[in-house]
């Protein structure tokens, strides 16, 4: 099976998302309570979809208490796979110290509820992997990581993952990610659907996103697929 271990599916049509039924297994990551709902609906619609829930650092600002409170009881009360999209984003300029109250609250129930977490790190690589580390997160993956390398180490020494996206063919940093990262941590995500740089990221690029990868590491495609999907069932078990 091909992985997605990130993407925003209920973004997608229901059409859509048929095609990745028999090819695919894709961890559908939410934005707010409202994606978080549709993205539970799609894990219960499609077996090949794994639900997490969460709120994105970006709609910290403006989500009140109340909101937060009601994915909280959704946690509580749904069977859920695991929490994201949630972390901080130093690039946004805002709300950081809000930003980090929130990560924390979420990777408190991460442990409560031994919940894997998709992790939103831009630009505060460190931050997120400081507090994962305080609160004892087991497992977790940092999304199209395009950190720094020398961070790489102790990601790995902590068991966690990065995500490997399409943009990795134009992105100069994370082709520098992928070159010098062990497949043994690695997931392919599409992020989709998501315009970036002309490319339109969606799952029909995993498995061209797959072939790249087996070029740059020097191995075969099927090797790599072995190992994704491996690290994959280990992220989620």
């Amino acid at each position: 099976m091909l992985i997605d271990a990130h993407c925003h599916a209920y973004e997608f049509s229901h059409e859509d998302l048929r095609k990745y039924r028999s090819s695919f297994r894709i961890i559908c990551v939410s934005e707010d309570l409202e994606s978080s709902i549709k993205s539970l609906e799609i894990g219960e619609a499609f077996p090949n979809i794994v639900s997490f829930i969460g709120l994105h650092p970006w709609n910290v600002p403006e989500t009140p208490r109340s909101e937060i409170e009601e994915i909280v009881k959704l946690i509580e009360k749904r069977e859920v796979a695991g929490l994201g999209e949630i972390g901080l984003d130093k690039r946004m300029g805002k709300a950081y110290q809000r930003q980090k109250e929130i990560f924390e609250i979420f990777c408190k129930l991460a442990v409560e509820y031994g919940l894997p977490v998709n992790l939103h790190a831009l630009d505060a690589w460190g931050d997120v992997l400081a507090i994962l580390r305080r609160y004892d997160v087991e497992r977790a993956v940092f999304h199209w990581y395009s950190g720094p390398i020398d961070l790489l180490k102790e990601l790995s020494d902590n068991g966690y993952m990065v995500t490997i996206n399409p943009s990795v063919k134009i992105q100069r940093r994370h082709r520098m990610v992928l070159e010098e990262v062990s497949l043994d941590m690695v997931m392919t995500e599409s992020d989709g659907p998501y315009q970036y740089r002309g490319l339109n990221l969606k799952p029909d690029m995993i498995p061209e996103l797959v072939e790249f990868i087996a070029e740059v590491k020097d191995t075969r495609r099927e090797v790599v697929e072995e190992l994704i999907e491996r690290n994959f069932l280990r992220f989620l078990r």
